[in-house]
């Protein structure tokens, strides 16, 4: 009796678990019974074996490395709770965009056999990196690069799983980060990428996300212990071709050097948020060097204070594919905006263009690549949205560049008692401004794919998802 008893309970336990998948936009979940946590650590190197066109500052396609500041990584964390694995990466890169995010996440998936849908893929945002799901000869010659960092370090985090127990601390930070948009004195909108309030400021437009969410994961044995850091700032430090990690390479060899642990750091809401360059001393703030120093100094300052037991059992993950109406920003304007943009493109002089671009009445060239980017879209696009719970630790893989107001609904709102919001993360859908940042017009609103009141949809929509898989 008491045998047959055991098979009955193994049977049911074995049909409790599914696999998730990503099927026509329905929601599966997937946890199994906790039989004890178990976390793994791995990076491998993404550097080019030359040169490469590099991401950001708004024309990459005409910027290309001519050496390097700092080794670039893909860094992934395995977390195991019986049979259900997933994996974590962060990135040093500017995005994970969707064309290169769905074959490495397939690539994973056939070489260790965890769902595809158990695993994030999230960037530090650098500005100063290689430019991932570009179409440029370098970049496709650097691809096989990035994507074996990738399987291996997967591998490699899962050949390294340990016990562990998890603990968190949430830490308020100062003069660490800002909104980049003011409201000011005589009613108008504007905004600066470095913090300069000298002229007409009022007020900033919305509040801030100032919190660091710390999480430490104590391994038994001779593993090393983990740390990782949620933050948001944009990493806009390092001008020029030299390929960098930014402060985020800076804050790991800091931590790591300081505290023995391995670390790793996803970016928090980004979309609105810029890194101080108001740090005491004189020019202390315009390096990554010392912004690095700086958001370091708040972790080491309360590392012995990360003891809040992060309660809570086994692991489940969502992902669903939810539709989303389209922008149409400026498309009344966009014979004058086709102008502008094929005169960025022949040259890429960004000064060149804007200067014709105000003679027609815009603000700049990228005001022009917007409204170019929104005739290309379709009514409506599909967002690929997850979200992973460990325990009570809840992970959101938000694909776009999130603002302040969503990050600190779902904080809020979320059932976990931490919840690190993880952007540009297994895809790349740009900006998502909120209403407000729409209504008052800013660089990010005419860049962004989806149209008004999707910010706080998807906000929503990714709180749903966590309370479903609780």
């Amino acid at each position: 009796m008491k045998k047959i008893i055991a098979i009955l309970l193994t049977v049911c336990i074995v049909l409790s678990l599914c696999a998730c998948g990503g099927n026509g936009g329905a929601e599966e979940t997937t946890e199994a019974a906790s039989q004890g946590l178990q976390v793994g650590y791995a990076r491998e190197s993404i550097m080019p074996d030359g040169q490469v066109n590099m991401s950001g500052s708004g024309n990459q396609e005409h910027r290309i490395s001519t050496g390097y500041l700092d080794i670039l990584y893909a860094t992934c964390t395995a977390f195991r709770d019986g049979d259900t694995t997933v994996l974590l990466y962060s990135t040093d890169a500017l995005t994970a965009k969707w064309n290169w995010t769905n074959k490495a996440r397939t690539l994973i998936s056939e070489a260790t056999g965890v769902p595809e849908t158990h695993i994030q893929i999230g960037a530090t945002h650098s500005h100063s990196g290689p430019a991932v799901g570009g179409n440029e000869p370098l970049v496709q010659e650097w691809m096989p690069i990035y994507m074996n960092a990738l399987v291996n370090s997967a591998k490699a985090a899962i050949a390294d799983l340990a016990p562990a127990k998890m603990y968190g601390k949430k830490v308020m930070t100062e003069n660490q980060n800002f909104v980049r948009h003011y409201l000011m004195n005589d009613g108008t909108y504007s905004g600066s990428n470095f913090g300069d309030t000298s002229s007409g400021y009022k007020e900033h437009a919305t509040e801030a996300d100032r919190e660091m969410i710390l999480i430490k994961l104590d391994r038994e044995g001779d593993k090393k212990d983990i740390l990782m850091m949620n933050f948001q700032a944009h990493p806009c430090f390092v001008p020029g071709t030299e390929l960098s990690a930014d402060y985020i390479g800076e804050v790991r060899n800091i931590i790591e050097k300081e505290t023995g642990m391995q670390f790793i750091y996803f970016l928090g809401a980004t979309g609105n948020h810029n890194a101080t360059s108001k740090l005491p001393g004189e020019d202390a703030g315009k390096t990554k060097q010392a912004y690095g120093q700086s958001l370091a100094k708040w972790a080491l300052d309360v590392i012995d204070e990360i003891n809040t037991p992060i309660e809570g059992t086994g692991i489940a993950c969502a992902e669903k594919v939810v539709t989303y109406p389209s922008n149409d920003y400026g498309q009344d304007r966009l014979a004058d905006a086709q102008k502008v943009t094929a005169m960025f493109r022949a040259d890429g002089d960004s000064s060149k263009a804007t200067a014709y671009a105000k003679t027609l009445g815009f603000w700049s060239v990228y005001e022009c690549n917007g409204i170019v980017q929104c005739a290309g879209l379709d009514p409506t696009g599909d967002m690929k949205m997850n979200v992973v719970r460990i325990g009570g630790l809840g992970f959101v893989a938000a694909p776009y560049e999130m603002f302040s107001n969503s990050s600190l609904y779902i904080k809020e709102n979320a059932p976990n008692e931490f919840t690190v919001i993880s952007t540009v993360t297994n895809g790349y859908d740009c900006y998502i401004p909120s209403e407000a940042a729409y209504a008052y017009g800013c660089y990010e609103s005419y860049t962004a794919k989806y149209a008004s009141g999707t910010a706080e949809k998807a906000a929503e929509e990714f709180v749903n998802m966590l309370k479903d898989i609780q």
